[in-house]
Protein backbone atom coordinates (compact mmCIF):
# COMPACT_ATOMS: atom_id res chain seq x y z
CA UNK A 1 0.00 0.00 0.00
CA UNK A 2 2.76 2.28 -1.03
CA UNK A 3 -0.11 5.36 -1.86
CA UNK A 4 3.08 7.88 -2.46
CA UNK A 5 1.97 9.59 -5.72
CA UNK A 6 3.92 8.54 -8.86
CA UNK A 7 5.22 10.12 -11.92
CA UNK A 8 3.18 11.27 -14.28
CA UNK A 9 5.05 11.34 -17.35
CA UNK A 10 6.29 7.83 -16.62
CA UNK A 11 3.20 4.99 -18.30
CA UNK A 12 4.82 2.15 -16.31
CA UNK A 13 4.69 3.88 -13.18
CA UNK A 14 1.11 4.73 -13.54
CA UNK A 15 0.04 1.25 -14.86
CA UNK A 16 1.61 -0.32 -11.24
CA UNK A 17 -0.12 2.56 -9.31
CA UNK A 18 -3.48 1.83 -10.41
CA UNK A 19 -2.87 -2.30 -10.17
CA UNK A 20 -1.86 -1.44 -6.65
CA UNK A 21 -5.60 0.85 -6.11
CA UNK A 22 -7.30 -1.60 -7.79
CA UNK A 23 -6.68 -4.23 -4.88
CA UNK A 24 -6.73 -1.82 -2.20
CA UNK A 25 -10.26 -2.50 -1.24
CA UNK A 26 -9.81 -6.84 -1.41
CA UNK A 27 -6.40 -6.54 0.48
CA UNK A 28 -8.07 -4.43 2.94
CA UNK A 29 -11.12 -6.79 3.68
CA UNK A 30 -8.73 -9.71 4.09
CA UNK A 31 -6.39 -7.70 6.67
CA UNK A 32 -9.60 -7.02 8.53
CA UNK A 33 -11.13 -10.10 8.55
CA UNK A 34 -7.75 -12.03 9.34
CA UNK A 35 -5.49 -9.71 11.52
CA UNK A 36 -5.72 -9.70 15.32
CA UNK A 37 -3.02 -6.84 14.90
CA UNK A 38 -3.68 -3.50 16.85
CA UNK A 39 -3.96 -0.69 15.01
CA UNK A 40 -2.81 1.83 17.75
CA UNK A 41 0.88 1.77 18.97
CA UNK A 42 3.47 3.64 20.56
CA UNK A 43 3.43 6.79 18.28
CA UNK A 44 3.34 10.53 19.77
CA UNK A 45 0.02 11.65 18.28
CA UNK A 46 -4.00 10.76 18.59
CA UNK A 47 -5.52 10.41 15.44
CA UNK A 48 -9.25 11.45 15.08
CA UNK A 49 -11.87 11.42 12.41
CA UNK A 50 -15.17 11.11 12.15
CA UNK A 51 -18.15 9.64 9.53
CA UNK A 52 -21.80 9.71 9.12
CA UNK A 53 -24.49 7.53 7.34
CA UNK A 54 -23.54 5.09 4.45
CA UNK A 55 -19.99 6.38 4.65
CA UNK A 56 -19.63 4.51 8.32
CA UNK A 57 -20.28 0.89 6.24
CA UNK A 58 -16.94 2.18 4.69
CA UNK A 59 -14.60 4.27 6.88
CA UNK A 60 -13.47 0.77 8.10
CA UNK A 61 -10.87 1.12 4.84
CA UNK A 62 -9.56 4.48 6.01
CA UNK A 63 -8.94 3.17 9.71
CA UNK A 64 -7.06 -0.21 8.27
CA UNK A 65 -4.64 2.23 6.25
CA UNK A 66 -4.21 4.30 9.41
CA UNK A 67 -3.63 1.06 11.91
CA UNK A 68 -1.46 -0.79 8.91
CA UNK A 69 1.01 2.59 9.28
CA UNK A 70 5.02 2.14 10.38
CA UNK A 71 3.85 4.62 12.67
CA UNK A 72 1.03 4.04 14.43
CA UNK A 73 -1.26 6.72 16.96
CA UNK A 74 -0.99 6.37 20.65
CA UNK A 75 -4.87 6.40 20.28
CA UNK A 76 -7.57 6.03 17.25
CA UNK A 77 -10.74 7.31 17.63
CA UNK A 78 -14.30 7.64 15.22
CA UNK A 79 -16.75 9.90 16.24
CA UNK A 80 -20.21 9.32 15.56
CA UNK A 81 -23.73 10.98 16.16
CA UNK A 82 -25.43 7.93 14.58
CA UNK A 83 -26.67 5.87 17.73
CA UNK A 84 -27.96 2.60 15.48
CA UNK A 85 -24.58 3.05 14.43
CA UNK A 86 -22.58 3.36 17.96
CA UNK A 87 -25.40 0.55 19.02
CA UNK A 88 -24.82 -1.35 16.45
CA UNK A 89 -21.43 -0.88 14.11
CA UNK A 90 -20.54 -3.01 11.22
CA UNK A 91 -18.40 -6.42 11.46
CA UNK A 92 -15.68 -4.10 10.15
CA UNK A 93 -15.65 -1.96 12.56
CA UNK A 94 -16.55 -4.45 15.24
CA UNK A 95 -13.25 -6.17 14.56
CA UNK A 96 -10.92 -3.09 14.59
CA UNK A 97 -12.69 -2.03 17.98
CA UNK A 98 -11.02 -5.29 19.14
CA UNK A 99 -8.30 -4.10 17.66
CA UNK A 100 -7.80 -0.90 19.93
CA UNK A 101 -9.98 1.37 17.53
CA UNK A 102 -12.32 3.27 19.92
CA UNK A 103 -15.78 4.32 18.86
CA UNK A 104 -17.43 7.11 20.52
CA UNK A 105 -20.55 9.25 20.36
CA UNK A 106 -21.11 12.84 20.08
CA UNK A 107 -23.43 15.36 18.95
CA UNK A 108 -23.83 16.23 15.21
CA UNK A 109 -21.26 18.56 14.48
CA UNK A 110 -20.96 18.28 11.21
CA UNK A 111 -16.85 18.10 10.24
CA UNK A 112 -16.08 19.42 13.07
CA UNK A 113 -17.13 16.30 15.00
CA UNK A 114 -13.17 15.49 13.60
CA UNK A 115 -11.92 16.96 17.16
CA UNK A 116 -14.07 18.76 18.51
CA UNK A 117 -15.59 16.28 20.68
CA UNK A 118 -11.65 15.34 21.30
CA UNK A 119 -11.01 18.71 22.70
CA UNK A 120 -14.10 18.29 24.94
CA UNK A 121 -13.84 14.91 26.41
CA UNK A 122 -10.14 14.04 26.09
CA UNK A 123 -7.82 16.86 25.67
CA UNK A 124 -7.83 17.15 29.32
CA UNK A 125 -6.74 14.16 30.40
CA UNK A 126 -3.78 14.26 27.48
CA UNK A 127 -2.72 18.10 27.90
CA UNK A 128 0.33 17.37 25.93
CA UNK A 129 -0.39 15.45 22.98
CA UNK A 130 -0.65 15.99 19.72
CA UNK A 131 -4.12 15.53 17.93
CA UNK A 132 -3.90 14.20 13.97
CA UNK A 133 -7.42 14.71 12.17
CA UNK A 134 -7.83 12.48 9.18
CA UNK A 135 -10.90 12.14 6.48
CA UNK A 136 -13.66 8.91 6.31
CA UNK A 137 -12.94 8.50 2.65
CA UNK A 138 -9.06 8.41 2.13
CA UNK A 139 -6.60 4.99 1.76
CA UNK A 140 -3.69 6.66 3.61
CA UNK A 141 -0.25 5.56 3.07
CA UNK A 142 1.98 3.27 5.35
CA UNK A 143 4.31 6.15 5.85
CA UNK A 144 1.72 8.55 6.39
CA UNK A 145 1.58 9.30 10.21
CA UNK A 146 5.54 8.77 10.21
CA UNK A 147 6.26 11.40 7.85
CA UNK A 148 3.52 13.90 9.15
CA UNK A 149 5.04 13.33 12.70
CA UNK A 150 8.52 13.96 11.41
CA UNK A 151 7.76 17.38 9.86
CA UNK A 152 5.83 18.52 12.60
CA UNK A 153 7.15 21.18 14.93
CA UNK A 154 5.92 22.07 18.60
CA UNK A 155 3.81 25.05 18.71
CA UNK A 156 2.99 24.84 14.69
CA UNK A 157 0.35 23.35 12.60
CA UNK A 158 1.32 20.65 10.11
CA UNK A 159 -0.56 19.20 7.22
CA UNK A 160 0.35 17.11 4.08
CA UNK A 161 -2.10 19.18 1.64
CA UNK A 162 -2.40 23.58 1.74
CA UNK A 163 -2.88 26.12 -0.34
CA UNK A 164 -1.43 29.82 0.15
CA UNK A 165 -4.20 32.06 1.40
CA UNK A 166 -4.81 35.62 -0.89
CA UNK A 167 -6.88 38.31 -0.86
CA UNK A 168 -8.93 37.19 -3.45
CA UNK A 169 -11.56 33.96 -3.71
CA UNK A 170 -10.62 30.97 -2.61
CA UNK A 171 -10.73 29.57 -5.85
CA UNK A 172 -7.57 31.57 -6.59
CA UNK A 173 -5.55 30.82 -3.98
CA UNK A 174 -2.42 28.68 -5.30
CA UNK A 175 -1.70 25.70 -4.07
CA UNK A 176 1.38 25.24 -1.44
CA UNK A 177 4.48 24.77 -2.85
CA UNK A 178 7.23 25.21 0.30
CA UNK A 179 7.40 23.85 3.51
CA UNK A 180 7.95 27.02 5.30
CA UNK A 181 5.92 27.70 8.08
CA UNK A 182 3.95 30.64 7.50
CA UNK A 183 0.17 32.04 8.98
CA UNK A 184 -0.77 32.44 4.72
CA UNK A 185 -0.35 28.79 4.61
CA UNK A 186 -4.15 27.52 4.65
CA UNK A 187 -4.26 23.52 5.28
CA UNK A 188 -7.38 21.35 4.03
CA UNK A 189 -7.73 18.64 6.13
CA UNK A 190 -8.15 15.92 3.54
CA UNK A 191 -4.70 14.28 3.56
CA UNK A 192 -4.21 14.65 7.16
CA UNK A 193 -3.26 17.34 9.82
CA UNK A 194 -1.34 17.86 12.70
CA UNK A 195 -2.42 20.40 15.85
CA UNK A 196 -0.38 21.10 18.82
CA UNK A 197 -1.86 21.16 22.18
CA UNK A 198 -1.70 24.89 22.24
CA UNK A 199 -4.56 25.45 19.36
CA UNK A 200 -6.61 22.74 21.07
CA UNK A 201 -6.80 24.75 24.25
CA UNK A 202 -7.77 27.50 22.32
CA UNK A 203 -10.38 25.60 20.19
CA UNK A 204 -11.97 24.15 23.89
CA UNK A 205 -12.14 28.25 25.18
CA UNK A 206 -14.13 28.88 22.80
CA UNK A 207 -16.57 26.17 22.13
CA UNK A 208 -19.04 25.67 19.81
CA UNK A 209 -19.24 29.34 18.27
CA UNK A 210 -18.44 27.52 14.91
CA UNK A 211 -22.35 26.53 14.65
CA UNK A 212 -23.08 29.95 14.20
CA UNK A 213 -20.17 30.89 11.66
CA UNK A 214 -19.17 28.30 9.74
CA UNK A 215 -21.41 25.19 11.30
CA UNK A 216 -20.19 23.28 7.92
CA UNK A 217 -16.59 24.63 7.10
CA UNK A 218 -14.33 23.10 10.00
CA UNK A 219 -11.18 24.21 7.62
CA UNK A 220 -12.07 27.78 8.24
CA UNK A 221 -12.10 27.82 11.58
CA UNK A 222 -8.98 26.21 12.33
CA UNK A 223 -7.30 28.34 10.24
CA UNK A 224 -8.46 31.34 11.91
CA UNK A 225 -8.39 29.53 15.57
CA UNK A 226 -4.57 29.35 14.50
CA UNK A 227 -3.72 32.64 12.65
CA UNK A 228 -5.06 34.74 15.74
CA UNK A 229 -3.07 32.47 18.17
CA UNK A 230 -0.34 33.20 16.43
CA UNK A 231 0.49 29.37 15.54
CA UNK A 232 2.26 29.08 12.08
CA UNK A 233 1.33 26.19 9.52
CA UNK A 234 3.27 24.46 7.47
CA UNK A 235 2.94 21.95 4.38
CA UNK A 236 4.69 18.39 4.78
CA UNK A 237 6.09 18.23 1.72
CA UNK A 238 6.84 21.46 -1.29
CA UNK A 239 4.12 19.97 -3.15
CA UNK A 240 0.78 19.27 -1.81
CA UNK A 241 0.20 15.39 -1.24
CA UNK A 242 -3.31 14.31 -2.42
CA UNK A 243 -4.12 10.39 -1.20
CA UNK A 244 -5.91 8.08 -3.01
CA UNK A 245 -9.71 8.68 -2.59
CA UNK A 246 -12.27 5.10 -1.65
CA UNK A 247 -13.83 6.27 -4.78
CA UNK A 248 -17.74 4.77 -3.83
CA UNK A 249 -17.71 7.66 -0.99
CA UNK A 250 -15.52 10.08 -2.12
CA UNK A 251 -17.25 13.75 -2.34
CA UNK A 252 -14.83 16.36 -1.92
CA UNK A 253 -16.72 19.90 -0.70
CA UNK A 254 -19.44 17.67 1.02
CA UNK A 255 -19.60 20.24 4.06
CA UNK A 256 -20.29 23.44 2.00
CA UNK A 257 -22.87 21.95 0.20
CA UNK A 258 -22.02 22.80 -3.16
CA UNK A 259 -18.58 21.44 -3.88
CA UNK A 260 -16.85 25.05 -4.24
CA UNK A 261 -15.47 27.18 -0.71
CA UNK A 262 -18.39 29.80 0.35
CA UNK A 263 -15.83 32.98 0.51
CA UNK A 264 -19.00 35.04 2.72
CA UNK A 265 -18.27 31.91 5.36
CA UNK A 266 -14.70 32.60 5.21
CA UNK A 267 -14.99 36.16 5.83
CA UNK A 268 -17.17 35.88 8.40
CA UNK A 269 -14.82 33.20 9.96
CA UNK A 270 -11.84 35.71 9.81
CA UNK A 271 -13.92 38.29 11.51
CA UNK A 272 -14.86 36.08 14.49
CA UNK A 273 -11.33 35.44 14.93
CA UNK A 274 -9.66 38.22 14.42
CA UNK A 275 -12.19 40.94 15.45
CA UNK A 276 -11.09 43.53 18.38
CA UNK A 277 -13.45 42.41 20.21
CA UNK A 278 -13.35 38.47 20.06
CA UNK A 279 -9.26 37.44 20.60
CA UNK A 280 -8.58 33.47 21.91
CA UNK A 281 -7.93 32.29 25.23
CA UNK A 282 -6.24 29.73 26.54
CA UNK A 283 -8.06 27.59 29.42
CA UNK A 284 -5.70 25.33 32.04
CA UNK A 285 -6.53 21.67 31.14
Amino acid sequence: MRNTGVDPTNPIGWALALAEFGTMSPRLRARNRRSVEPVVGNGTANVSLTSYGKRISTVWQTIETIGAGTVKPRRLILWLDDSAAIAHPPAQLKRLQARGLEIRQCRDYGPHKKYFPYVNEILADESERTLVTADDDVYYPPNWLEELLGAHRSGEVTAFRARIRRAGPYSTWPMCTTTAPSEEVFATGVSGVAYPPELLSVLRARGDAFTQVCPRADDYWLHYAAVATGIPIRQVRDVAAYFWPIVMVSNRGLWDGQGTANDAIAEQTRRAWLSGDRRPTTVNI
